[in-house]
């Protein structure tokens, strides 16, 4: 793969077209869509965290920006994917490319993962992939280290794409495990809250280790229960990603968790906007698809610490009450375990 074109010019965007960049081979380009104000990083090829060489072409121009790819990463808000592939849909041979989905979330209005939003736009699933995993841009820009994984339906594919993206500080592994990458990576944005809020309350700061074990043991029971792996939540979508979830202050879900204790509101002051911290939408639609499979199957998913989360964020419990409620439902999983 020598052309890759990069859907998004947001934090990871930046990191991932220099993560390429550095290993020059790839022909980049960049898409932004066209917005009264341009980014910094469009305007200048910089922003706060990098300078991405000139040779990257940037454009406001979605055909130009999927004319013949050998590969297409997408990297925007999750919310906003469903909105993206109508206009993609658009644009003549667009289900020919192959996809890599470079973000975490789960469609809130309507519970689906985000291949399944690729796949029902018409792409193949053979032609589409999901990078999870541990990787903050201050690190990965500055020389730092991590594993992570490459999901697909199409093994030969997921290979392709993992050597695509590794360098010497970054291993990422393959897999075909793509509907437990995809959870696992989605519900650590939601468990990254709990942290967040345990970090900034009186008593509870050393209840994050429960916290891991107990979303853990949730997830394996999820994936179980959806006849999925549940090994995978002990993996690198999930558990491999707790260090920079629930401990590094680069976490916007951390921070959003630690800002509504401090602050006393759900809408704290922040250099992060609200709208960007994807575990406060993700657990309403992962609210979603578990109702939904309930209607559909027999046997019920209960998932608990994700529901008080969930109530935490929309407001039903008040955050004068959120660490003993948190650390409570935490308990009873435990003790159920």
């Amino acid at each position: 793969m020598k052309t890759i074109s990069i859907i998004g010019m947001g934090r990871w965007a930046s990191c991932i077209a220099h993560i390429l960049a550095s290993k020059k081979e790839y022909k980049l380009t960049m898409w932004e869509r066209g917005t009264i104000q341009e980014s910094a990083l469009y305007k200048t090829h910089k922003n706060q965290y990098l300078t991405l060489p000139k040779s990257i072409k940037f454009t406001h121009n979605l055909q130009e920006a999927l004319t013949k790819p050998d590969l297409v990463i997408i990297s925007i808000l999750s919310q906003g994917l469903n909105e993206l592939t109508t206009k993609i849909k658009q644009i003549n041979g667009y289900n020919k490319l192959n996809y890599c989905i470079a973000m975490k979330g789960i469609e809130a209005s309507t519970g689906r993962r985000l291949s399944q939003i690729l796949i029902e736009s018409g792409i193949p699933q053979s032609n589409i992939a999901v990078l999870a995993g541990p990787g903050h841009t201050q690190a990965l820009t500055n020389g730092g280290a991590t594993n992570m994984v490459l999901a697909s339906y199409n093994a030969k594919l997921a290979n392709t794409l993992a050597k695509t993206l590794s360098t010497k500080n970054i291993c990422v592994t393959p897999s075909t495990d793509i509907i437990d990458t995809e959870l696992c990576a989605a519900c650590k944005n939601i468990y990254g809250i709990a942290a967040g809020i345990f970090h900034a309350s009186k008593n509870y700061q050393h209840s994050i280790g429960s916290l891991m074990v107990a979303s853990v043991k949730e997830m394996q029971n999820f994936l179980k229960l959806i006849s999925a792996n549940p090994n995978s939540a002990s993996g690198l979508a999930l558990l491999g990603d707790y260090q920079a979830t629930m401990f590094d202050t680069f976490s916007k879900n951390l921070t959003y968790g630690k800002l509504v204790i401090e602050q006393h509101t759900l809408n704290p002051k922040s250099e992060t906007n609200v709208d960007t911290v994807e575990g406060i939408q993700t657990s309403t639609a992962m609210l979603k698809l578990v109702n939904t499979f309930n209607k559909t199957y027999s046997t019920k998913i209960k998932m608990p610490l994700i529901e008080a989360i969930n109530k935490i964020v929309t407001g039903k419990i008040p955050l004068t009450t959120a660490a003993e409620t948190l650390f409570n439902t935490i308990t009873t999983i435990l003790k159920n375990a």
